[in-house]
């Protein structure tokens, strides 16, 4: 979320969408994400950050991080790590109803070599986290910037229709496929180039809004 031409980009489109007439059912401010805080998330983990916890710390997780630079050197090969944004579709809506959705992201198709780059590197450090115990989700990584999500929402998590977003007149200039949730919708909102991998503190915030980090594996050769 640090590329500034990328934040203008989601922003442009999140506004479009908000300002739809008419309005898009479940559609409104509350559940937009700040393009500032888009990131893939490898895995999610339970810290603690005293030394004397007998469970893992900050500083465990951050030490294996940076036991991963020379592998995910080698699984880039010389090219840089990079997020091609070319896929949107939502997470599973309620009782699989397209007018009940919840989360709807922008992500890889995996039909490129970055995208197979990034799904290796992804999967590679993700294992290795795993490995050790720090993340407890086994289920397989699915790489997404999420652009709304009414988990955000207050008082109460009202879904938005998916169906009125992908028949609104205002995406036909994002979206030149068909439309059907259970496949997700060819986009361009560019790729991105990865400068490092973070661990980054939940619910954090930065001086822009960003997620704190709290340690990082450069991808600087």
């Amino acid at each position: 979320g640090h590329h500034v031409q990328l934040q203008e980009s989601v922003k442009s489109f999140t506004d479009g969408l908000l300002n739809c007439k008419p309005a898009l059912p479940g559609v409104d401010r509350g559940i937009v994400i700040a393009p500032r805080r888009l990131h893939l998330t490898l895995g999610v983990m339970t810290l603690e950050n005293s030394l004397a916890s007998s469970r893992r710390t900050l500083a465990d997780a951050q030490a294996l991080l940076g036991t991963l630079k020379t592998r995910v050197m080698e699984l880039l090969d010389g090219h840089s790590l990079c997020i091609p944004l070319t896929e949107m579709n939502i997470m599973n809506p309620d009782r699989g109803n397209a007018d009940n959705a919840h989360v709807l992201w922008l992500g890889p198709s995996m039909d490129t070599e970055d995208a197979q780059r990034l799904k290796s590197v992804s999967e590679f450090v993700n294992k290795a986290f795993s490995d050790a115990g720090f993340i407890q989700d086994r289920r397989p990584l699915k790489l997404h910037c999420t652009i709304l999500n009414t988990s955000h929402r207050r008082p109460y998590r009202q879904p938005f229709s998916y169906n009125a977003i992908l028949t609104s007149s205002f995406i036909r200039e994002f979206v030149r496929t068909s439309h059907n949730f259970r496949d997700p919708v060819k986009v361009d909102f560019g790729t991105w180039k990865v400068d490092e991998i973070q661990i980054c503190e939940m619910g954090s915030y930065g001086p822009e809004g960003e997620y704190v980090s709290c340690g990082c594996c450069s991808l600087a050769s």
